[in-house]
């Protein structure tokens, strides 16, 4: 789409060159994404061209995973990507654009590719069996679509992206008695906090890879609106962004959890629920074994131990 060079200056800092919005954007095993860009023949809604503001930005990188080869024992990918829509020229006070950002027709599919080559889809893998059948095993697994999460404000200021700005604002000349009255800029209303403004999350806290091997997540921004709800309707994807790589290893390679992100508290504090969950870290046991060998290593070293 042409807007993907126009959001070359946008905060979507994770978004590599060859993972803009393709015109038509590769189908998967998933039935949600058989999708394309829109044309003619397709019944798109008039929000279509509102619809074009908006694009995706990473909130959460995903950092590490365990893989789990049966599928059985999976953990999830540790933290939970969180991805973010954004709208350029997003104003907070006007009603138009909190309805599309809120907009509950807007998913986000995500995909397992490539470290290097981020066009090429590894979510799934066939294989021929010693009697020659072919079988497909899926490498991610889990949840690979999510639903917006609305928030009234954000849930880590800190890290709060902007909304980017395309064109600067245009303000009418001040009259001579502007001095007297209340701001016309915010309708006599006092400036809002940067943070008090809604937001929009795709949560991803239940994604696991059957593999061990260095991975990127890529997340397409998709809205089904009703008229595209039909047999043989195609879904426009309007913007798509990949994550950094992480890497999955083996069950006795893996003690990386660690405690849930000041993102993810903020999630929870503002409603988001299951599969998203508190983490403290690393598991109690584990913490138990690591005091027990410390303890056992400074009683070797300190010589406390009888000889008889």
């Amino acid at each position: 789409m042409a807007q993907a060079e126009r959001r070359a200056s946008s905060p979507v800092s994770e978004t590599l060159p060859d993972a803009a919005t393709p015109s038509t954007a590769p189908a998967t095993e998933s039935p949600v994404v058989v999708y394309a860009a829109p044309d003619a023949h397709n019944s798109i809604s008039p929000s279509f061209e509102t619809a074009k503001r908006c694009h995706l930005h990473i909130r959460q990188q995903p950092r590490a995973a365990r893989a789990g080869p049966d599928g059985k024992d999976r953990r999830a990918v540790d933290p939970p990507p969180v991805v973010q829509l954004l709208m350029d020229d997003f104003d907070p006070d006007n009603e138009a654009d909190v309805a599309e950002l809120k907009c509950p027709f807007w998913v986000v599919h995500c995909r397992l590719v490539g470290a290097v080559a981020v066009n090429s889809d590894v979510s799934t893998q066939s294989y021929y069996t010693d009697d020659g059948q072919k079988e497909v095993q899926r490498l991610l697994l889990g949840t690979t679509v999510a639903s917006p999460t609305h928030t009234s404000d954000d849930p880590d200021p800190p890290t709060m992206p902007t909304h980017p700005r395309t064109r600067d604002p245009v303000s009418a000349p001040p009259s001579p008695t502007s001095r007297f009255l209340p701001s016309a800029a915010h309708g006599g209303r006092l400036p809002r906090a940067p943070q008090n403004i809604p937001g929009s999350f795709f949560i991803f806290a239940d994604l696991s890879v059957r593999r061990a091997g260095e991975y990127r997540l890529q997340f397409t921004l998709m809205k089904m609106e009703p008229p595209l709800l039909k047999v043989g309707a195609t879904v426009p994807a309007h913007h798509v962004v990949t994550s950094q790589v992480f890497r999955a290893v083996n069950a006795k390679d893996f003690d990386q959890v660690q405690a849930s992100t000041n993102l993810v508290k903020g999630l929870l504090d503002r409603g988001a629920g299951f599969p998203l969950k508190l983490k403290k870290g690393i598991r109690e046991g584990q913490r138990r074994r690591r005091l027990n060998w410390d303890d056992y290593s400074d009683d070797e070293d300190s010589g406390d131990y009888d000889n008889e």
